[in-house]
């Protein structure tokens, strides 16, 4: 995440991120899972076990792994949205 963005979300009121910044947030921060599901809830969003994103996701935060390269193999593997791409 640039520094362009970071001042948007905040400074802009109007601003929304979408749910692959919050994650990517979640993971930066190295949220457990109760912490992400509040950040994913305020931003409105959730997670949904209906996605492969977010169930790779949730995965690595469950297991306590914040590596974001490990986190990209395996969203790459499964033909997801990379972090931070």
């Amino acid at each position: 995440m640039d520094r362009r963005l970071f001042s948007k979300i905040r400074k802009a009121v109007d601003y929304s991120p979408k749910k692959k910044t919050v994650m990517a947030l979640a993971i930066a921060l190295h949220l457990n899972i109760e912490e992400t599901v509040e950040l994913l809830e305020s931003a409105g969003y959730a997670l949904s076990h209906s996605h492969k994103f977010d169930v790779i996701i949730e995965f690595f935060i469950r297991q306590e792994k914040y590596n974001i390269h490990e986190i990209n193999e395996a969203l790459f593997a499964f033909e997801q949205p990379l972090l931070g791409a």
